[in-house]
């Protein structure tokens, strides 16, 4: 039997689940919690087959719970239950290592299906994830254009970048690279420039879309 566990912060979701779950055989909710961190700890206890989790939680965020739930255990098998269905947080969840993402816009006749998936190793996005997923694959394999050219750096400029994006103050990429912060602070107005962005997190957010940072 698949023991499965849930965290949601409203009670009437985890309600739904478990009337759902009940009637089904090989699946049985061993336990749920609306506290997130309350729920963590239980899971590192209980250690479920498969545990779903909400991603939106006032006290502790989905991602938040699988890092600590990973730092534990990193064979847990999660599915992600959201309201969101922008790619940027799916794909988020799916990196962190989310094995499965269901929208709860979905009907709740695919938690069943998700959770012998998951539970088998395979992953679980459901059909409209899918199709959302292969949209932002095709558009960032769109041909660059003559306005998205990565830009060329010199090696100093690409030290001064990686630190900028470690945090690092002018005055840290002063002493590690033993130039003058009079130096550091022209390199920096330079990648500005050179990126076409209004200050240092613009810049480290389109030097890793370009892929000069990883």
């Amino acid at each position: 039997m698949i023991q499965v566990y849930i965290i949601d912060d409203h009670q009437l979701i985890i309600d739904a689940i478990q009337q759902h779950l009940e009637p089904i055989a090989d699946i049985n909710v061993m336990g749920s919690n609306t506290s997130p961190s309350l729920g963590v700890q239980e899971v590192e206890v209980s250690q479920p087959d498969v545990l779903l989790l909400d991603i939106s939680m006032p006290e502790m965020n989905g991602l938040v719970c699988m890092n600590t739930i990973f730092s534990k255990n990193p064979q847990q098998k999660i599915i992600i239950l959201s309201t969101h269905q922008e790619i940027s947080i799916i794909k988020k969840a799916l990196k962190v290592g989310a094995r499965g993402y269901i929208s709860k816009s979905t009907g709740i006749h695919v938690i069943d299906q998700a959770i012998r998936q998951v539970h088998s190793g395979e992953k679980y996005v459901g059909n409209a994830i899918t199709e959302l997923i292969l949209a932002d694959f095709k558009a960032e394999r769109k041909p660059a254009t003559t306005s998205y050219i990565i830009p060329t750096l010199t090696n100093r400029e690409k030290e001064v970048l990686k630190l900028i994006a470690e945090e690092a103050t002018t005055e840290e990429i002063s002493q590690m690279l033993c130039i003058s912060k009079n130096t550091v602070e022209t390199h920096r107005k330079n990648l500005i420039s050179k990126f076409q962005v209004r200050n240092s997190v613009g810049l480290v957010k389109s030097a890793i879309e370009f892929g000069i940072l990883s």
